[in-house]
């Protein structure tokens, strides 16, 4: 890999031009638009084995094909990959960061309507074809993934039935929960979601503790900031979580599993692969 000034070469052995990326100026920059512009790219450190399961299923030999474009990225929390209709270029496989996709409502406030992390992908329906952003993807919990072009992965999709069958069986998946968060917010109460949704961020991530805001949680749930303050308040009276300014630490797993709808289950997602 060369640096010259901004911009980061790909290349490899195998590689007569190597691929293009600017790095960003100002990474950390709410609102940058375009995927390729909305992370930083880490100095090479060989690709050390992935805990990101998707990645863990394609099978040694996509792996021995593709390991020399994937790359390893810091994503850093309230970054935006993508915004709605931007141009999906690369396709991130998250380890230990958390990624949400948001809609926007008609009347700008926005609504997750997903969650993506150490399980599956984010861009997965453009490994199928070239398309844009159906809404927007924010990094939830900052963390590293791993990054390819979509179209280097969509070239080996298109010539292999069984990675297109992990990849249909991932997005298929999906649709579902999507549509089980339909159902979810139409007769679930908020203290149900919120727990719900507190079981599938711990599931995602793999941790208890949380850079979290009340408002980033009222954004999550759809609804307003003093519903949320109330709600935790008497979770935590019950001693199943704890919080602090910005941070936010899952106490009692049992006692909110008690609590939640069930809705957070990542059955679905675990039996796609």
């Amino acid at each position: 890999m060369n640096l010259r000034g901004n911009t980061t070469n790909y290349g490899t052995r195998n590689t007569r031009l190597p691929y293009k990326y600017k790095s960003v100026p100002t990474p950390h920059e709410v609102g940058v638009r375009n995927g390729s512009y909305a992370y930083d790219v880490l100095t090479d450190d060989g690709l050390r084995p992935s805990s990101n399961t998707l990645i863990q299923n394609l099978g040694a030999e996509h792996l021995i094909r593709l390991r020399q474009f994937f790359k390893r990225v810091t994503l850093t929390k309230d970054q935006y990959l993508y915004q709605q209709d931007d141009r999906i270029d690369n396709i991130l496989f998250p380890e230990t960061a958390v990624v949400s996709e948001f809609q926007i409502l008609e009347d700008g406030r926005m609504i997750e309507v997903g969650i993506v992390g150490s399980e599956g992908g984010v861009g997965i329906a453009s490994a199928f074809y070239a398309c844009r952003a159906a809404n927007c993807m924010q990094v939830c919990i900052a963390g590293t993934a791993l990054l390819i072009p979509r179209d280097l992965l969509e070239r080996e999709v298109a010539s292999d039935a069984r990675l297109q069958m992990i990849f249909h069986n991932y997005t298929n998946a999906q649709i579902k929960q999507l549509s089980q968060r339909v159902v979810c917010n139409t007769f679930h109460s908020v203290e149900q979601r919120f727990c719900s949704w507190l079981l599938t961020l711990q599931e995602r991530s793999r941790r208890d503790r949380f850079k979290i805001t009340h408002e980033h949680v009222a954004r999550v749930l759809g609804v307003h900031r003093p519903s949320v303050t109330c709600i935790a308040q008497g979770l935590r009276e019950r001693q199943l979580i704890d919080y602090g300014r910005a941070r936010l630490v899952i106490s009692d797993r049992a006692g909110i599993e008690k609590l939640a709808c069930g809705c957070g289950d990542l059955r679905g997602v675990k039996a796609a692969h």
